[in-house]
């Protein structure tokens, strides 16, 4: 798993990660937002796939971000192993 902060072209940046860097999955947020990423206590993010799916997240808390990816990491994980 990685992450991705990204200010411009999110998908695209993030997809280019996780193919050079053999990623399972790769969390990217763009930290250009007003509402989300840095110096907030909010965030939207993009969990995109090895396989290519894209998962949004709403804007939530950080907490709620952090264990939407500990979820998505574990059932991966279970998936894989």
């Amino acid at each position: 798993m990685g992450f991705a902060a990204e200010t411009e072209d999110l998908l695209n940046n993030a997809q280019k990660k996780i193919t050079a860097k053999h990623l399972d999955m790769i969390v990217a947020n763009d930290v250009s937002r007003k509402d989300a990423g840095f110096q907030t206590d909010t965030n939207a993010v993009k969990i995109i796939y090895a396989d290519g799916h894209v998962e949004d997240s709403p804007l939530m808390a950080k907490t709620d971000v952090a264990h939407l990816i500990l979820d998505r990491a574990k059932a991966l994980k279970d998936k894989i192993f």
